[in-house]
């Protein structure tokens, strides 16, 4: 369990820490008595040692350290519960006995134990400069999720979590989680060094390297590595040469994850997808299609396969795929709203209600087909009071109840509340949608302009500072566009 378990044989500080605690209390025979336990259990004669102690016991029931190193025989025999008990009862006999803590948090964290945190914050409460109890402590916090506590955890352990390349990928992972990338790749670079034989370390880095926006960092970390049989990590090193626009060798790289793991949905998929991205839809089929060939019920490699023919205006195909992807995961909208936004660009409008409609039958309180059906409605025509026009608000309000926070129906659903001149309802809608998305355009123009038909000066003034800041950022990116590219 976890990143800094011990051994089954405890550690010979731990055994001479004990001898420590009893020195100034025994006499000699005592002492060498306690030697010869200590050394049994050293040496993994457990029995032998247990044996031992038990004589001890008889003539000092109150000792804690007879009963810390009762603990760990015990626990050396395979009796973990037991031996708990033992350092339970030294603890017991002395509240704050360091060797006892420090074997019961060994022992409760190497195997899973639910009270190993309550151990190890008890020893950090008395040694809490102890390396390996904050880095315990530090795998911990991780594991229930806590980063915050397990980065201060691990930034006490100080050199001991260098001594674990999983314990390095936890550290490193909830300083992602943080936002504290450059903190993340200062951490791995130096875990890199120290376990050069580490491909997980290489690989965590990049990663973090590309949280951090340093594609060429992580080129330059996974290249050397570009002959490994690992296909995750080509796939990451891809990414990072599409990052740097070096379209042709993030292709080769990942053709050579597809021959690795001829399997992996993935590849495939980021093949088909580099390909679109530079226009290059026949290429993109011919890698969707071997997909498909290796992966027959992979509905995703029919979606992209789709794009690809639509773009290519091979609309029968595009249509047969998208067709294909929605039989195979009927209980998932991709191939449906593909085939609505296709039929949408066709201008196809009767086969897109009606395929909608067939998709409410089967899941009638479904947040995206709702939305579309809604939105084809209005695009065909609807006007207020007809019946059509009822329809279509009527699926806005479904697909609010099922999707409240979403954007695109919140806009929808304050124009046709403004349409039938109901502006303060319009108005809060457009104003939840903003609170969601700050950069929705669409809503901060209606947000402006119903906030001035109001009379709401002060409030109006302050959208149109939202809606200037944001195009003149939109306007920025459009003139660097390479902005985009690293961020």
């Amino acid at each position: 369990m976890g990143c800094f378990s011990m051994s089954r044989k405890p550690a010979a500080a731990l055994l001479g820490l004990i001898l420590i605690f009893t020195l100034s209390l025994y006499g000699e025979d005592d002492i060498a008595i306690r030697r010869q336990a200590a050394d049994a259990i050293s040496s993994h004669q457990f029995n032998r040692a247990l044996q031992i102690l038990e004589s001890l016991l008889k003539v000092y029931p109150k000792d804690a350290s007879l009963w810390t190193l009762r603990g760990l025989a015990l626990d050396g025999t395979g009796q973990t519960k037991e031996g708990l008990a033992s350092f339970d009862h030294a603890l017991a006999l002395e509240r704050a006995y360091a060797p006892a803590l420090e074997g019961a948090s060994q022992i409760a964290y190497r195997h899973g134990d639910p009270h190993a945190m309550e151990y190890v914050q008890r020893l950090l409460a008395v040694m809490p400069g102890n390396e390996i109890a904050n880095g315990m402590a530090a795998a911990l916090a991780y594991q229930s999720h806590d980063c915050t506590s397990s980065i201060q955890y691990f930034e006490q352990s100080k050199d001991a979590a260098y001594q674990s390349p999983t314990a390095l990928a936890e550290f490193a992972d909830c300083l992602l989680k943080s936002d504290k990338a450059l903190e993340a790749v200062a951490i791995l670079s130096r875990g890199s060094q120290l376990h050069p034989e580490s491909t997980q370390l290489k690989y965590n880095l990049a990663v973090a390297q590309m949280r951090a926006h340093d594609p060429n960092g992580a080129i330059a970390t996974l290249a050397p590595l570009s002959n490994e049989k690992d296909s995750e990590l080509l796939n990451l090193l891809a990414s990072a040469y599409t990052r740097t626009n070096k379209p042709d060798d993030a292709y080769r790289i990942l053709e050579n994850a597809v021959e690795i793991s001829p399997k992996d949905e993935s590849n495939y998929l980021d093949l088909a997808i580099l390909c679109l991205e530079h226009n290059q839809e026949g290429r993109a089929v011919t890698a969707a299609t071997a997909g498909i060939a290796r992966l027959p019920r992979a509905a995703s490699l029919y979606l992209i396969r789709g794009v690809a023919y639509a773009q290519l205006a091979q609309y029968d195909k595009s249509e047969s795929d998208f067709t294909t992807a929605a039989g195979l995961e009927p209980h998932q909208l991709h191939g449906t709203i593909a085939m609505s936004l296709l039929y949408s660009n066709k201008n196809d409008l009767g086969k897109e209600k009606d395929l909608l409609t067939s998709q409410l039958k089967a899941m009638p309180n479904d947040a995206i087909a709702n939305y579309l059906l809604a939105d084809l409605l209005i695009r065909s025509g609807a006007i207020p009071h007809q019946p059509e026009y009822e329809e279509a608000q009527a699926h806005l309000a479904t697909s609010l109840a099922a999707k409240p926070d979403s954007v695109e129906a919140l806009v929808l659903m304050g124009k046709l509340l403004e349409q039938q001149n109901d502006l303060l309802r319009a108005l809060k809608h457009f104003q939840m949608a903003v609170k969601i998305d700050p950069e929705n355009r669409s809503a901060l123009n209606r947000e402006f302009i119903l906030l001035r038909k109001l009379h709401h000066d002060k409030e109006a003034n302050e959208a149109l500072n939202r809606l200037k800041s944001l195009l003149n950022n939109e306007l920025k990116q459009e003139i660097t566009p390479s902005q985009m590219r690293v961020d």
